[in-house]
C-alpha cells in the first residue's frame, strides 16, 4: 500500500480502479483481497478515514491512498490513468438546498471523469438519499457523457452505512454509468513561465488581489532579506486551492520568482498570473 496527496502524480501499469470516498477502507479492502491483479485507488479528503484505511490496508500491494480532494486527483494526479470502474458508497448526500454546490457529482464533474476512464467503464453510486442520487444522475445525462439507470439495490457492499442504514429499515439505491463519449472539459494547465528580473525592489507585498481569469491570491506573509524574498500566499482557483511559498532571489545577474518546491500548487493559470503579478509589484 502507498499513501499520495493530490499533489503526487500517479503512473500505475495494468489494471486500475478507483472508489471516491473510501471511508475507513472496508470496500477497498474487499475489492483488493478479491482481484490481486488489478490496481485500485482510493481517494479520501478526511486525514482521520486515510490513516484507519492505512491500517487495513498496509499489507496489499495493489491499493494507494490518496488523500485529498478529487477535483484536482483528476485533474493533475490521475492524467496518465484511465480507470476501468469508478465506485462512490453513499457520498455525502448535501441534502438542504443551500449545500447543494457542495456535491461532487455536478455536470462539470462528470466532463472531467470522463476524460480519466477506459471505454467500456462502469461507475456504480450508492446511496440511501434518493434525490441527491436523482441529482447526480440529472447532471450525468446533461452532460453528454454518459447514460446509466438508477433501482433499488440488492447487492450489499459491506460498508458501515450501508449496515446502519438497512438496520434502520432503509432501502438502498445504486446508480450505474456507462461512457457515451469524452466530454469537452478544459483543464486550466499551462507551461509555466518563471518571471526573470534585472532590477527589483524588495518590498513588502500583503493583502488580497483578484488575478486576470477571476481567481484570487491572498499573500499573508512576507519575510525580506538582504538576498532573499518569501512570500506565504493562497490562490483560489475555482475548485483548486493553492498554498504556496513564493522564492524572490538573486541567480547569476537576474532575480526570479520562483514557487518553492516544499509548496502545494498546480501548474495553472492562475499560478502564472501570480507570478506576473508579483513581478510587476516588485518592478514598480
Amino acid at each position: 500500500m502507498v499513501i499520495l496527496t493530490t499533489f503526487d502524480r500517479l503512473k500505475i501499469d495494468g489494471k486500475v480502479e478507483l472508489e471516491i470516498g473510501f471511508g475507513n477502507g472496508e470496500f477497498l479492502k474487499r475489492l483488493a483481497t478479491s482481484n490481486k491483479n488489478i490496481n485500485y485507488v482510493g481517494i479520501e479528503v478526511s486525514w482521520q478515514s486515510v490513516k484507519r484505511a492505512s491500517r487495513k490496508l498496509k499489507e496489499f500491494e495493489n491499493v494507494y491512498l490518496v488523500w485529498g480532494d478529487v477535483w484536482p486527483f483528476l485533474m493533475f494526479s490521475a492524467e496518465n490513468l484511465k480507470f476501468h470502474r469508478v465506485f462512490s458508497l453513499f457520498p455525502d448526500p448535501w441534502p438542504k438546498r443551500r449545500h447543494i454546490h457542495k456535491r461532487i457529482f455536478s455536470v462539470d464533474f462528470w466532463k472531467l471523469l470522463s476524460l480519466r476512464v477506459s471505454e467500456n467503464v462502469q461507475i456504480t453510486i450508492v446511496s440511501d438519499h434518493y434525490p441527491s442520487l436523482r441529482w447526480y444522475y440529472d447532471n450525468a445525462m446533461i452532460s453528454g457523457c454518459w447514460w446509466g439507470y438508477i433501482s433499488e439495490s440488492a447487492r450489499s457492499f459491506g460498508t458501515k452505512y450501508e449496515r446502519k442504514w438497512v438496520s434502520m429499515g432503509k432501502s438502498i439505491y445504486e446508480a450505474v454509468f456507462f461512457l457515451k463519449g469524452k466530454c469537452n472539459f478544459t483543464i486550466p494547465k499551462c507551461d509555466m513561465r518563471i518571471p526573470k528580473l534585472e532590477k527589483i525592489t524588495l518590498k513588502e507585498i500583503k493583502g488580497d488581489f483578484k488575478l486576470p481569469d477571476g481567481s484570487h491570491l491572498s499573500i499573508k506573509e512576507c519575510f525580506i532579506s538582504d538576498e532573499i524574498m518569501l512570500l506565504k500566499a493562497i490562490i483560489s482557483e475555482k475548485k483548486l486551492l493553492h498554498k504556496v511559498w513564493f522564492e524572490i532571489r538573486k541567480d547569476g545577474n537576474v532575480w526570479k520568482i520562483i514557487p518553492s518546491e516544499f509548496s502545494k500548487f498546480y501548474p495553472t493559470k492562475a499560478l502564472q498570473h501570480t507570478l506576473d503579478l508579483l513581478a510587476n509589484e516588485l518592478t514598480r
